[in-house]
């Protein structure tokens, strides 16, 4: 198991991908903090991943909140007396056309997506630099790399994600930590589901993979638990695209 005994913070994982990478770094062996707003959620996913035999917790978190996502980090540290790896996945998406985006729902993306990112990494940081080790692993999108329709306040906030990951992961390195991110294809998710409701904007996405079919969560863990493990210790600042292919053939 290529996490035995860590100690693994999944932001966003009380359902989805978050969820995915949440019990999936468990099998791995990791101690885990599933990180939501969603209480029910969440607690049903710490629940899952204790019955299966391993160790989790549960704390309601917020991470457009400076305050919740240190609060969050101390949980982890209480519970399990330390704190090896962060994945940033917690994100909301709103879907409109680019000259319909209003002011409220930009504000509330980035304050999840972008500030949610920072804010928690920050707080991941101060206990990591004690340590003189950590993993962050920060939850992208191909949307940031290339358009697609009616998702742009949600990649801008995902752009964010890149410049974040770079400057940390250069910024941290004599302290032995490593800050990577993962770049997911369009995945099957409910949030994807929302944003697909119309079935002629679902026709046009889908018809852009090259595999011919959305991602599932389970597809994207590799990756997460490579960058969240002792295998990418040489690794930093780097991108890994998930993605079915789309960038491929762009």
């Amino acid at each position: 198991m290529r996490l035995k005994d860590k100690v693994v913070i999944v932001t966003g994982a009380a359902q989805g991908i978050g969820k995915a990478y949440a019990v999936g770094v468990a099998r791995e062996g990791a101690k885990v903090v599933v990180a939501d707003v969603d209480d029910s959620g969440g607690a049903a996913v710490a629940e899952e991943i204790t019955k299966a035999g391993g160790k989790a917790v549960f704390v309601h978190t917020d991470v457009s909140s400076k305050t919740d996502a240190e609060k969050m980090v101390k949980a982890a540290v209480d519970t399990f007396g330390r704190l090896d790896a962060l994945v940033n996945n917690a994100a909301i998406l709103d879907a409109e056309p680019v000259d319909q985006i209003t002011e409220a729902a930009w504000d509330r993306q980035m304050a999840v997506n972008a500030k949610g990112t920072l804010f928690c990494s920050q707080a991941a940081v101060a206990v990591m630099k004690k340590q003189k080790y950590g993993k962050i692993v920060n939850i992208s999108s191909i949307g940031a790399m290339a358009a697609q329709p009616g998702l742009c306040a949600y990649h801008s906030t995902k752009a964010v994600i890149f410049t974040i990951t770079r400057s940390f992961a250069l910024e941290l390195i004599d302290s032995n930590i490593q800050v990577n991110a993962v770049v997911p294809g369009t995945t099957n998710t409910g949030m994807a589901e929302r944003a697909m409701q119309d079935p002629a904007f679902k026709e046009r996405v889908v018809g852009t993979i090259p595999i011919g079919r959305l991602g599932n969560p389970e597809e994207l863990l590799g990756a997460v638990v490579y960058f969240a493990s002792d295998d990418s210790s040489y690794c930093t600042g780097q991108t890994l695209i998930v993605d079915g292919g789309v960038l491929m053939a762009c």
